[in-house]
């Protein structure tokens, strides 16, 4: 299946980089060995007029959608009602906001023996570069997997020959980071859910695609669960 007719195979510039994709996400259904990190960041600008972080939440989830922690971070600067309301939040969780160093150390515990999936992975990096170097930490190097990535080659959108698949949208599902990763976790399974294209002249040579991939024994009962197929 797909989920609508702007991801229809036909239309895809290249179906093998289609196939690949959906065969990347039918992998991630197979394993359990990673989980989701989104960060969800308002701005404003400090004294000397520099754009910084004034609220900055993160939420943290298994594959299954179930949080393993979501958390304000606390920043030096004073934050407004507007901010507040564009974050999405009240008065009472920027108050409750924690101290990074302890956001910080959970989250790498919680990284040490999981592979890591975001949405985007250079704004995960970004983010957490500035936080670091606002409260005095070395750089930490958050190696993950992006889904914007295989988004975009699923999609197949070209702006220019040349240059690559164009990022798309997350397919949202509210405005909160842990939206964020649920929002991941249904895209992925509506990319898994997709048809492949099997036409040799189209796909061409399927690389790493089904005829190489062999998931493990309880894959197809994983992907009954997944869609809702008793």
């Amino acid at each position: 299946m797909s989920f609508n007719e702007d991801h229809d195979a036909v239309a895809h510039p290249n179906p093998m980089d289609r196939n690949r994709s959906i065969m990347w996400a039918r992998y991630h259904i197979d394993s359990d060995d990673w989980i989701l990190l989104a960060a969800k960041v308002t701005r404003c600008s400090d004294a000397s007029g520099k754009s910084v972080p004034s609220i900055v939440s993160i939420a943290v989830t298994e594959n299954t959608g179930k949080a393993l922690m979501e958390a304000m971070i606390r920043t030096p600067e004073i934050v407004s009602n507007d901010e507040i309301a564009q974050h999405g939040v009240n008065q009472s969780i920027v108050f409750n906001a924690k101290p990074y160093v302890e956001v910080r150390e959970t989250l790498l515990k919680l990284l040490a023996e999981k592979a890591l999936m975001t949405w985007d992975s250079d704004f995960i990096q970004k983010t957490f570069n500035e936080l670091d170097s606002l409260n005095g930490f070395a750089p930490v190097h958050w190696k993950g997997d992006s889904a914007i990535r295989e988004f975009a080659r699923f999609s197949g959108k070209i702006r220019n020959p040349g240059e690559g698949y164009m990022p798309q949208p997350l397919p949202s599902l509210g405005i909160s980071a842990a939206d964020e990763c649920r929002s991941i976790i249904k895209l992925i399974k509506d990319m898994a859910g997709s048809s492949q294209v099997t036409d040799q002249v189209a796909s061409g040579k399927p690389g790493w695609t089904a005829e190489f991939y062999k998931p493990r024994v309880n894959a197809t009962d994983k992907l009954k669960g997944f869609f809702g197929i008793e």
